[in-house]
């Protein structure tokens, strides 16, 4: 009978090293998975923090948003959305149909924002339209203004109103 030769005679090292190995992998993967979920976290932006007080007239064509206090509001970062109806629709104003009154791009505590709509006297309902809107309102119905900022795209301020003739 032929007699075997062994390559390794000694066998004590190999269990461990297969244990380091494995806790290197294990390491690894551990960092891998570690970085992975770190980086797909994104810092969610703040919105600013505002307090308005919202109404509208008939008589003075907009709805009229008086910033009574908080951070200041660049006129390039918001929304103004309308909603109303049942089933409720609802649209973005245009910039252009929105106005501050301190004649600049920046509302700050004081100052106001008005939101300009059509009045249709016969039919007593307004009219928000625009490229994003095409909103009717009757009046004594209730609808809803919120301003969006759109860098974070979370709401500002939301105000349901009603608006009296």
């Amino acid at each position: 009978m032929k007699k075997r030769c062994r390559i390794f005679s000694n066998a004590e090292a190999v269990s461990p090293v297969i244990g380091v190995m494995l806790m290197i992998v294990v390491t690894i993967i551990l960092a891998a998975a570690v970085s992975s979920y770190a980086n797909s976290m994104q810092s969610q932006e703040r919105a600013p923090q505002v307090t308005f007080i919202t109404e509208a007239s008939v008589q003075d064509g907009c709805v009229i948003l008086e910033h009574l206090g908080g951070d200041t509001i660049d006129k390039r970062d918001i929304r103004v959305e309308i909603e109303s109806g049942y089933p409720s629709t609802s649209g973005y104003v245009d910039a252009d149909k929105i106005s501050f009154s301190s004649s600049s791009s920046y509302l700050n505590p004081g100052d106001e924002a008005k939101v300009n709509f059509t009045y249709t006297s016969p039919d007593d309902y307004i009219t928000f339209d625009g490229d994003e809107i095409y909103q009717e309102v009757e009046i004594g119905e209730p609808f809803t203004v919120t301003v969006i900022d759109t860098n974070s795209g979370q709401t500002i301020h939301a105000s349901k109103i009603t608006l009296s003739p």
